[in-house]
């Protein structure tokens, strides 16, 4: 019977590792389905992200310039061919634009093209034609604007996504009938800013990312060879929005109802799954062959694995809620300045002829004002493309500090003559090699960030103290205070304020320190919660003689 036993034991030992690879492969197979499954929806919400964040700004585009369409002046447009009136309010335009290898021109009610900047000879009093625009015309979306697709432009030779804007007759119970429509061309190349958007998304060598319209055009990718390229697969226009498998390839589509357009990822399946197939396989040969010796190492590498998954997952969550913060507080942040001009503007040319100068002014100052803001949070948010991009310049000259305080005190009395300012700064020049414009930015952001977090009874109090090798700039308000523990984390991205109620974008104080950081400065603050806060910043003082002006890139 023990000679049996023993036998037996050998067999017995052999199929408890045949049973235990048997088990260990089962749950490899599962980790790896779960592992590509959670990889699937993460790529997937990050497409459907970015197709929303693109959809939102097409919404942003068409609601924002529903006062253009009226008339740039406020007199409605002539509409008429070779009218001379229109011409010069789309010049106008035109210099406010900053990209102008492209055009805009207007339409009558029969779409004839009855004026525009940067047409060519003899296309006034044509017929505008573009392909997919009757089906346009046909649809919900005309009553409202909307984009036709990638064509050879008629302001330029390079190929454009025509942007159309509807514009209604003007009467007392509202919009009428349509008169016409107001066309902004816009290029489709590699150094677009749109395309330069797209461009920075990347994963693994394989991975491309493209938006196409309707006609199946790449409008724009991280790939420059397909920009105002075909489609080379037809099966990306017909089939639904998601996950698809098409052979090689894994691809994830989503819509962009607002222009008709799509967003599409594209990535080869074996560089896909991978990252997790590729490892989790190898293990499962290693553990078979590691049975004799045991299962630890299998277990180690697993768990080890899908620790790696769960960072991945972590990063990718992370890098969704920010890029959805992001949108959120630009989208916020933009509604009421863009509210602001467009209701003292419309207020202006409403009543026009029954306010006095005063009052005109008055409106004209207020609607400057928030133009002014729009121009602060759009410099915010391109400056910081630029420091992440290692792309932001400085233009160093022989600069006197106490000047560049009392002007920027100046200019925000301006902003708040209800606000008292108190300024302690040297009367002989206090001499820094430094930008003036940038010193300026710096200096308006903390200008700024004591008015909103004080109460407006309080003043506000500035201060340039030279010690001989170099001057500090202190800028105290008397609000709420900081914590402690935040005193560092406010000159992060987004962080806004000590409060609810406070506005921005959270990007003037990170901003302003990578400014001083580049001027071999210092900038940090000091407060005690319900007293107040102090910013400060330290800059070397210059040489006593003049230095020629240097150009630097922050890096």
């Amino acid at each position: 019977m023990r000679r049996r036993l023993e036998s037996l034991l050998p067999a017995s030992v052999l199929l408890g590792f045949l049973v235990t690879t048997v088990v260990v492969n089962l749950l490899l197979t599962s980790a790896e389905e779960r592992g590509v499954e959670a990889l699937e929806e993460s790529v997937s919400g990050e497409v459907q992200a970015i197709a929303a964040s693109q959809n939102q700004r097409f919404i942003n585009t068409f609601s924002s310039a529903s006062g253009l369409s009226s008339g740039l002046g406020g007199d409605p447009f002539e509409l008429v061919v070779g009218s001379t009136k229109d011409r010069d309010e789309l010049e106008d335009l035109l210099a406010l634009v900053a990209d102008t290898r492209s055009g805009f021109y207007l339409l009558d009610a029969t779409d004839t093209i009855t004026q525009g900047v940067l047409l060519p000879a003899g296309a006034l009093g044509t017929t505008f034609e573009w392909p997919g625009l009757e089906e346009f015309q046909s649809s919900e979306a005309w009553a409202r604007g909307g984009v036709l697709p990638v064509a050879a432009g008629l302001t330029t030779e390079e190929p454009v996504v025509p942007f159309l804007l509807p514009i209604y007759e003007k009467t007392a119970a509202g919009p009428g009938p349509r008169r016409g429509t107001f066309v902004y061309e816009t290029i489709v190349a590699i150094d677009s800013n749109f395309n330069k958007e797209i461009g920075e998304l990347k994963r693994g060598d394989t991975g491309e990312y493209f938006f196409f319209d309707t006609a199946g055009t790449v409008v724009a990718s991280n790939d420059p060879s397909m920009i105002g390229e075909m489609l080379d697969d037809d099966r990306m226009l017909t089939s639904s929005a998601g996950l698809q498998r098409f052979g090689e390839h894994i691809v994830v589509l989503a819509d962009v109802p607002t222009a008709g357009w799509r967003v599409a990822f594209r990535q080869d399946v074996d560089e896909f799954e991978g990252s997790l197939a590729g490892p989790l396989e190898s293990v499962g040969r290693l553990l078979i062959l590691a049975l004799l010796s045991g299962g630890f190492i299998v277990t180690a590498l697993l768990f080890r694995r899908l620790r790696v998954a769960r960072a991945e997952q972590e990063r990718l969550r992370r890098l969704s809620e920010a890029q959805q913060e992001f949108i959120s507080i630009v989208s916020h942040e933009l509604r009421t300045p863009v509210a602001g001009v467009l209701g003292f503007l419309e207020t202006s040319i409403d009543h026009w002829d029954s306010m006095g100068d005063d009052e005109r002014k008055l409106a004209v100052t207020r609607a400057a004002n928030n133009a002014r803001r729009l121009q602060a949070m759009t410099r915010d948010v391109l400056d910081t493309q630029r420091i992440e991009s290692g792309q932001l310049v400085h233009v160093f000259g022989r600069l006197d500090l106490a000047e560049e305080v009392r002007v920027a005190v100046e200019a925000a009395r301006e902003l708040d003559r209800e606000r008292s300012i108190e300024v302690d700064a040297p009367d002989e020049p206090v001499w820094v090699d430094g930008d003036a414009d940038r010193l300026q930015q710096v200096l308006a952001n903390l200008l700024d960030n004591a008015r909103k977090n004080s109460p407006s009874t309080e003043p506000i109090e500035v201060r340039l103290v030279p010690d001989g090798t170099t001057a500090e700039v202190a800028i105290t308000d008397r609000g709420p205070g900081i914590a402690d523990e935040s005193l560092e984390r406010i000159f992060d991205k987004f962080v806004r304020g000590r409060g609810d109620s406070v506005s921005g974008t959270g990007l003037g104080l990170y901003i302003s320190r990578q400014i001083i950081d580049a001027h071999r400065g210092r900038i940090w603050a000091e407060s005690e919660p319900g007293h107040g806060s102090t910013f400060r910043f330290v800059l070397p003082i210059g040489a006593d003689e003049a230095q020629p002006a240097s150009t630097s890139p922050d890096g």
